[in-house]
């Protein structure tokens, strides 16, 4: 790599996104499953199979189950979606607010959305500043109907510095 110049972003395809997060050992033994990607990337939905592996004495589902589903999807969409932009960022959840509003003992399902409002803003700003952040909402949803879960998740987006994870 020579001086000065800036490497090409890993673009993934959907499907290889898909596989990964669904093959992730954090999701996969919490029973997390990323179930959709919109081809744009500015949705996806998230199903929380209840079950004996993630759920507590009270027969709800963990509160670490629930957090491990809203912390990596909102940075990776955010993550590919510039990258097939062609800008290598750095993106990670940097903070959450989560508000256990109702036990769960029925899977949930999360939708994660992103507008292009968002990604408009996020570009100003990483041209700009070379970073941006956001408070985006997610809520969990039951097979009822009712939000036992509402969150607040900051996502963190900077330009390459050369030492993340090696992408």
């Amino acid at each position: 790599m020579s001086l000065g110049r800036t490497p090409r972003p890993l673009v993934l395809k959907n499907w290889q996104i898909l596989w990964m997060m669904r093959l992730f050992p954090p999701l996969l033994f919490n029973r997390i499953r990323l179930e959709s990607l919109s081809p744009d990337l500015m949705h996806c939905r998230v199903r929380i199979a209840h079950s004996f592996i993630n759920r507590n004495l009270q027969g709800s589902v963990f509160g670490g189950t629930l957090f491990s589903a809203l912390d990596p999807f909102l940075p990776v969409m955010m993550w590919q979606i510039f990258a097939r932009r062609g800008q290598k960022l750095e993106s990670w959840l940097k903070k959450a607010e989560i508000d256990y509003l109702k036990p769960s003992s029925t899977t949930m399902m999360i939708d994660f959305r992103l507008t292009e409002g968002d990604i408009q803003e996020a570009e100003h700003s990483l041209v700009q500043k070379g970073k941006f952040e956001k408070w985006l909402p997610a809520e969990a949803i039951d097979q009822h109907g009712v939000v036992c879960v509402q969150a607040r998740l900051l996502v963190n987006l900077r330009t390459y510095k050369g030492h993340s994870a090696h992408f």
